[in-house]
């Protein structure tokens, strides 16, 4: 068994009809990825960022590149496919009937809303079963920053049946039924499969989900855009109405997830079957020891600079750091200011217990 040193992913910029112009001046980026974002720009407005992603072939595009360490250049499908690399990146985060064809399982995301997104659902795994071109999706959304008033929408008023929510998509007025929710920088919004939701305009959010492009329309905000066809049949399918939404319990309460030191406030974000978020806010010049814990840890800066051997350059806003679940250890410190990082684990099949997503606080 090999130990795999922690790198960094090189994000990919996609246009959206419903971008910005935020993603750039966000990320931060090196002078390879902003090349890639002004490219991105000259073709239209971006609206998204993947930072992490590992998508099948049929989707053009879709796979990060490494870009630090042994293995830069290549994607992170390349070295899925080195079957002693991928023990050790993965541990025991490998299923039992697992191929070297099975890709990461999470794509990771900062999305730039400066128009309403569509109006969706997302297929769960029985209807992928059922549909083998579908991919199961759930998703869950950090708002990192929003204008004032802004909202987002988010299931649909319990009392409402089915026969009248496809009214309400017929006479376009879906709105009226929608459950909208104010945007607040800090705010988490956990979007399993089957719930109605959409980001409204001047938002920007980290998105952490399964890996599926797999998304049906119900209403787009009158665009009528044929490059963006409505799925009405197969989203009534898919869609959760009244109880089966389960609303109240969408939010967890967040305070009984808060853990603090002198050094750090980790706060737990949602803790799903197929990943588990925490927001990490760092003092400054604290020191930081990770080691691998037995499955893959991702993480995101949000805010300040975090300086390891990863990378000659104090990482910043955006970088994202994959820790595979087999390394030798990660020492770093943050910046004079501090940092905010958001953590993404990878579910541990033996449940064994972890302190603060593997790190050492000292």
């Amino acid at each position: 068994m090999i130990a795999l040193d922690p790198f960094l992913i090189q994000p990919i910029f996609r246009n959206r009809v419903w971008g910005g112009d935020r993603l750039g001046p966000w990320l931060a980026p090196t002078s390879e990825s902003n090349n890639k974002y002004q490219h991105s720009r000259a073709r239209g407005s971006v609206g998204e960022a993947w930072l992490l992603a590992d998508l099948p072939s049929s989707i053009l595009d879709g796979r990060t590149l490494i870009s630090s360490g042994d293995d830069a250049g290549q994607t992170l499908h390349d070295l899925l496919q080195n079957p002693v690399k991928r023990r050790a990146l993965m541990g025991r985060a490998i299923s039992q009937n697992e191929t070297n064809e099975a890709g990461f399982p999470l794509l990771v995301k900062i999305l730039d809303a400066a128009q309403n997104l569509s109006v969706q659902v997302h297929p769960d795994l029985e209807y992928s079963v059922r549909h083998p071109h579908s991919h199961m999706k759930s998703e869950m959304w950090f708002v990192l920053d929003a204008d004032p008033g802004a909202l987002i929408y988010r299931g649909i008023h319990p009392q409402i049946t089915r026969a009248q929510c496809e009214r309400h998509i017929h006479n376009d007025t879906l709105l009226e039924i929608l459950i909208t929710h104010p945007a607040r920088r800090g705010d988490c919004f956990w979007l399993p499969s089957g719930i109605c939701h959409a980001l409204g305009a001047g938002v920007l959010v980290a998105e952490v989900q399964t890996p599926s492009d797999t998304t049906f329309r119900m209403w787009d905000w009158g665009r009528n855009d044929p490059a963006r066809p409505l799925d009405i049949s197969a989203a009534m399918e898919c869609l959760l109405l009244g109880a089966e939404q389960d609303l109240a319990n969408l939010d967890r309460p967040r305070s009984r997830n808060l853990v603090r030191t002198d050094s750090i406030e980790i706060e737990g974000l949602v803790r799903t079957d197929w990943f588990d978020v925490e927001r990490w806010s760092v003092q400054p010049k604290t020191p930081l020891h990770h080691d691998g814990i037995g499955v893959p840890v991702i993480w995101t800066l949000l805010s300040g600079e975090f300086s390891c051997e990863s990378s000659p350059h104090p990482l910043s806003r955006g970088a994202t750091l994959v820790l595979p679940a087999d390394h030798s250890g990660l020492e770093g410190r943050t910046g004079a200011e501090g940092a905010e990082i958001l953590v993404m684990t990878l579910p541990d099949p033996l449940k064994m217990s972890r302190e603060f997503g593997g790190v050492r606080i000292t």
